[in-house]
């Protein structure tokens, strides 16, 4: 009896040091993957325009990579702080400058610093900014507008890609 006790002590320390050992190499890997992993973004693959004109599916990797643009060519701040994602273009640009965009862009933003860039004064909570310090909307590009003034001014030559008023279908998706 003496002897089969020792064997089953032998084989269960065999087994929590087998335990041990996989559960020590697992907290290396997480260790080792958590230190090696960068602060840095991906770029999408692809950004998506929805507007008036039809949904416009362009690939985010090629003008990034392939051309070379910054973040700041299409961002407004695109790159100010690298650990920010941009604002959605329709934040500040809609398709209607009507109530629902109103209330709805007031709290699209991750700080008021934001308010700023249109606005003379950030609101306060639960108010809203004095006529005199509203922005004219008349000043500021609907969605469609800053999309073409921001895309056409590459896309303007037959080089850069589908151009002339006969090529809208080539980027918008037919409704």
């Amino acid at each position: 009896m003496g002897n089969s006790t020792f064997q089953g002590v032998g084989l269960l320390q065999k087994r929590y040091t087998s335990i041990l050992a996989v559960v020590a190499i697992c907290l290396v890997v997480a260790v080792v993957g958590y230190g090696a992993s960068s602060d840095e973004k991906p770029v999408p693959a692809r950004f998506v325009l929805d507007n008036t004109g039809g949904r416009v599916i362009s690939s985010h990797v090629e003008h990034a990579d392939d051309y070379g643009y910054s973040c700041d060519d299409c961002h407004h701040g695109g790159s100010e702080n690298e650990n920010v994602s941009p604002v959605p273009c329709g934040s500040c640009h809609p398709k209607e400058f009507d109530n629902d965009f109103k209330i709805k862009h007031q709290t699209a933003f991750p700080d008021k610093e934001y308010c700023l860039r249109c606005h003379d004064d950030a609101p306060k909570a639960g108010t809203q900014l004095a006529e005199d310090d509203r922005p004219d909307p008349e000043m500021i590009p609907t969605r469609g507008d800053a999309f073409h003034d921001q895309c056409m001014g590459c896309h303007q030559s037959e080089e850069a890609g589908p151009y002339g008023e006969q090529s809208c279908y080539e980027c918008h998706a037919r409704k």
